[in-house]
């Protein structure tokens, strides 16, 4: 396949929430403080990698030399790219970002033993495409986290912003492994056993199917016929997940008309337009959305109450309740919603109340939905005590969402961008 230009295929929501991102003041300070932590680290990473995981040459790996020679001309990346294989029984694989020195793919030594040829160009085509879109010009999480004298820099709703440009970027990503690897397919088991870790012929895995779980999320329990094996996949809100959102919008591209054109697997004009192919992304990206911060019903209402009822427990079980942590509340929420401050016992109380009716009220959706913001607040400031972890597990329990959804958004925060 002849080189692509990667403006061509680009997720819309990463170039839109990017461009949005890099213009805003509090992003660009904290990029200037993230850039000034963090200058000459990218040799001690190299470093790091040298000590403890092995440099492939094509010699040692032609099927990786191979893989990574493809995946460059298809995207036009002309930069030297060294790939580094760590031993680890777990299947994953990340670029490290190595300035001054040459940009690093890792991959585990699992991933290279299970990993098909078709496989292993949607992998290496996925991290080349974070290198050849520039994503860590946005370096997550640092810039989320990042503090000066005054505290963290970019406020909560920044925050959750950044997240989902994380999550959008993905998507980009994913469209530059699959025109690498030209295998649908070869990405839905990608998926799956970077997922789950398993690499057996006996399971199958069906791309449709696997995409098909957004749909339990989005409708409330009542709406459905009968209940699914599949109710309890709450893993598309963490903020980098191998997810059934992730696999329905490589679903959509792999059925675009700009994806056949490329590949030559269409003649012209046939597939989704990019109209229709970005509608399907930014219905399931507006279901993450923090909407219900903005919106002024009653229903989003009770949901930012029950948030910040929530962050103040959250933040009271660590060394109690900051002035800066009742300044990050209102940053998300706005003043207006957090007014004064109950006692720990009669937010509590409040609590138990307002849950019950969002439990009744909200789809499945919402309220996984609720418990990720409050896990990144939570997380914000790079460190979720045991105490503040406990809390979060019981409103996982009081919202009926399984606590594991509070594992996978911690995961993402702390790699966002792998």
């Amino acid at each position: 396949m002849a080189t692509v230009n990667p403006g061509f295929f680009q997720s819309t929501l990463d170039r839109r929430l990017r461009s949005e991102l890099m213009a805003d003041k509090d992003v660009k300070w904290a990029l200037q403080r993230v850039d000034k932590v963090t200058t000459g680290l990218g040799f001690t990473a190299r470093r790091r990698l040298l000590s403890n995981a092995l440099r492939l040459t094509r010699s040692m790996a032609p099927g990786v030399a191979n893989a990574l020679a493809a995946c460059k001309e298809v995207l036009g990346y002309d930069k030297p790219v060294e790939v580094f294989v760590k031993p680890d029984p777990m299947i994953n694989a990340a670029a490290v970002y190595n300035p001054p020195g040459n940009p690093i793919i890792v991959l585990s030594s699992r991933l290279i033993e299970v990993f098909t040829e078709a496989e292993l160009r949607f992998v290496m085509g996925h991290e080349l495409g974070h290198l050849t879109f520039e994503h860590f010009s946005i370096p997550m999480p640092a810039t989320a986290i990042v503090e000066d004298a005054a505290g963290v820099i970019v406020p909560r709703h920044t925050a959750l912003k950044l997240y989902m440009w994380c999550r959008a970027a993905e998507v980009s990503a994913d469209r530059a492994g699959l025109l690498c690897g030209k295998d649908p397919e070869a990405a839905a088991s990608g998926f799956f056993k970077l997922a789950s870790g398993l690499s057996s012929g006996f399971v199958k895995p069906d791309l449709e199917a696997y995409a098909r779980q957004v749909d339990s999320l989005v409708s409330a329990p009542s709406a459905r016929a009968k209940p699914r094996e599949d109710d309890d996949s709450l893993d598309c809100f963490s903020t980098h997940p191998f997810s059934p959102l992730r696999v329905r919008a490589v679903v959509a591209f792999s059925k675009s008309r700009k994806y056949r054109e490329l590949t030559g697997l269409a003649a012209s004009g046939e597939g989704l337009s990019d109209e229709e192919m970005d509608s399907i992304i930014e219905r399931d990206f507006r279901e993450m959305d923090p909407s219900y911060l903005e919106e002024k019903s009653p229903h989003a209402e009770l949901l930012r109450r029950a948030l910040f009822l929530g962050g103040l427990l959250v933040a009271h079980a660590h060394e109690g309740v900051s002035e800066r942590e009742l300044q990050a509340l209102s940053a998300l929420l706005g003043s207006e919603h957090v007014g004064a401050m109950p006692s720990v016992d009669a937010a509590r109380r409040e609590l138990k109340d307002v849950v019950a009716r969002v439990r009744q009220d909200a789809p499945t959706l919402e309220r996984a939905r609720l418990l990720q913001h409050l896990t990144l607040v939570a997380a914000a400031d790079g460190n979720v005590a045991e105490e503040e972890f406990m809390e979060l597990q019981a409103m996982a329990e009081a919202l009926s969402v399984p606590l594991s959804l509070v594992d996978e958004t911690l995961r993402g925060a702390a790699h966002p961008l792998d």
